[in-house]
């Protein structure tokens, strides 16, 4: 079978350490790369991300990033209209250096297909402390959540938009690629006993975000009646606190009991109504995106980083995002958990993904080579991608990988019988499972 791209992710610290043409030669090499991204607009965490110290880096042991920093020259003119303005580098090892031009300068005299990833944060946290405050998200209390803006703020919306025109206006790039976070999912994970973890993740929603007044505005819009709406889901918020001792008894109870997900959003329009509406904001968010970008580049493939485990927790509605998306990158990489048995979760995740976006959408499976992957579940999360309907692959992350996963790679795709070929037609699912289970 034919897969189209083989795609790398870099970072400008991996350029800077090792060498772009380096880093390139060892990816062709082991890994059949014909793609790459720089990671353009970057969070603050340590790299590399799932092991004490680089495998590979022959220059540092550990890297502090910078907290929400641009790795290209952003344009002035591009954010003319914004009141929120990217930050560059104030690393000097790192600023003054267009870092994006270097990756799409090296990946085209070799052939490849390049492009730029905003990731999860835009801004800054001492910003969003301080005179961008507005613009972050807020729990049904009023408390601010660190650093996670709100789509239905009217500046974030011009800020994003001016991302996306400036990087594709100013540079050759195929692709733009995020992984923004979406609304704050509460206290998503289980905390406490339950019959039902999802029932508890579902309650979770209400300390979440966003209660902001742009949020009201947005659903009054809509006829919304926000007051009755964020009256009834704070008895839920209330119960997590046990000394509301009414509402903790009830939620408790609710929790040990056999009543399902679709039974709680039947009895509660109110909570199924703040999930809707969170989903309306961030696909209506990338739909103003997608169309701007498109207006200026009509060829540049807008490519969602799809990371969540649980979605809908986040406002993001798949199916619905998916028709202002070029392509979708799935990021699961349950190679580096080192257990086989989380393969299967991988597998089910990405039929989830291509269940949404359909059989035609463009759709690149990602997998991870980092500590605690092995070889073998490398070559496996290849298999599943191929069976799964993926269209190409892609490599997160290769500062943290190791060199045997990185040979696996290679070594996978030859096992797999699958064909690197930029001109290869997207395939789809069902096509895609049964041309590998007859391989």
């Amino acid at each position: 079978m034919f897969w189209r791209e083989v795609v790398a992710s870099l970072y400008a610290w991996d350029l800077l350490d090792e060498g772009v043409e380096h880093i390139l030669d060892v990816l062709e090499r082991d890994t059949r790369i014909n793609s790459t991204y720089l990671v353009a607009l970057m969070h603050d965490e340590k790299r590399p991300l799932t092991d004490f110290y680089y495998p590979h880096n022959p220059k540092r042991k550990v890297y502090w990033t910078e907290d929400s920093r641009a790795y290209w020259m952003p344009s002035p003119e591009a954010y003319a209209h914004s009141r929120i303005k990217p930050l560059t580098s104030d690393n000097p090892e790192l600023q003054g250096h267009d870092w994006l031009q270097e990756l799409i300068d090296a990946s085209r005299r070799r052939g490849m297909t390049v492009g730029a990833e905003l990731s999860h944060t835009w801004v800054d946290k001492a910003r969003t402390r301080g005179e961008l405050a507005d613009i972050v998200q807020r729990d049904i209390y009023g408390r601010p959540f660190e650093g996670q803006v709100c789509v239905n703020h009217p500046d974030v919306r011009v800020y994003g938009v001016a991302l996306y025109v400036d990087l594709a206006s100013h540079y050759d790039i195929d692709f733009v690629q995020t992984c923004l976070r979406g609304f704050h999912p509460g206290r998503g994970q289980p905390w406490a006993s339950s019959t039902s973890p999802e029932l508890q993740r579902l309650t979770g929603v209400t300390l979440g975000g966003c209660f902001c007044e742009h949020c009201r505005a947005a659903a009054e819009r809509q006829g919304v009646d926000w007051g009755a709406m964020v009256s009834r889901l704070r008895w839920i918020a209330d119960g997590y606190d046990r000394y509301n001792h009414r509402q903790a008894f009830e939620l408790n109870l609710l929790w040990q009991s056999s009543t399902t997900s679709t039974a709680l959003l039947a009895e509660m329009p109110e909570l199924y109504q703040f999930l809707s509406l969170r989903n309306r904001a961030i696909t209506s968010f990338f739909q103003e995106i997608y169309g701007a970008v498109h207006k200026i580049k009509p060829t540049i493939d807008v490519r969602l980083n799809h990371f969540a485990a649980y979605p809908e927790l986040m406002g993001i509605d798949l199916r619905a995002v998916g028709q202002f998306m070029d392509s979708v990158r799935s990021s699961d990489y349950a190679e580096q958990s080192g257990d086989p048995a989380r393969m299967e979760w991988k597998r089910a995740y990405l039929h989830s993904v291509r269940r949404a976006i359909g059989i035609d959408k463009y759709f690149l499976s990602a997998i991870s080579p980092r500590p605690k992957a092995t070889p073998e579940l490398v070559k496996r999360g290849i298999l599943i991608s191929a069976q799964c309907g993926a269209d190409a692959l892609t490599i997160g992350h290769y500062d943290g990988a190791w060199p045997d996963c990185l040979r696996a790679i290679g070594e996978g795709l030859d096992e797999a019988g699958i064909v690197i070929d930029r001109n290869a037609p997207v395939w789809g699912g069902r096509a895609a499972f049964e041309q590998v289970s007859r391989s």
